[in-house]
């Protein structure tokens, strides 16, 4: 993807988290495909150990899943992320420049954007949540008779 549309889809995702507030989970996704990926042949077995603390950084700094920022969605200094992620700064240095060579990551004036954080991190059942919130709220599961229109419904006993 450009640089502007990268630039776009971290503004949009600034401007969502503002209205809503942080979004954090407390854990990270990581499935067996991560075994067999691109990053395995890309990087160095330090470097590996490097980007997987940056996902987990990813969700946990920042207001912005995916984007590693202070809560004002400002960088940090690498210095830092160097030191929370237990490595020497010549190692995150390598990890983010060969992570911007593959789109992996994304550096702006913002911070360090995951480019596939959410296709990874997010699963079918976050996806479908705020449209169950929307029909909890409208009443739609509010009908106690529903259980006896069904194929068992002659069972049940109110």
């Amino acid at each position: 993807m450009a640089r502007e549309d990268w630039d776009k889809v971290i503004e949009g995702k600034i401007s969502e988290a503002k209205e809503r507030g942080a979004k954090k989970r407390g854990w990270v996704v990581l499935r067996k495909s991560w075994l067999t990926s691109s990053i395995n042949y890309r990087m160095e077995l330090d470097e590996i150990a490097v980007f997987s603390k940056l996902i987990v950084m990813a969700d946990e700094f920042g207001p912005v899943p995916g984007l590693i920022s202070d809560n004002d969605c400002r960088p940090m200094p690498h210095e830092y992320l160097a030191h929370q992620a237990c490595c020497s700064l010549e190692v995150l240095e390598s990890v983010l420049d060969k992570g911007s060579k593959d789109d992996s990551l994304y550096e702006n004036s913002h911070g360090i954007f995951m480019t596939h954080f959410d296709a990874y991190q997010f699963t079918e059942y976050d996806r479908q949540k705020p449209y169950r919130e929307a029909k909890k709220r409208a009443g739609h599961d509010s009908d106690p008779d529903k259980y006896i229109k069904g194929k068992y419904g002659d069972m049940v006993n109110r």
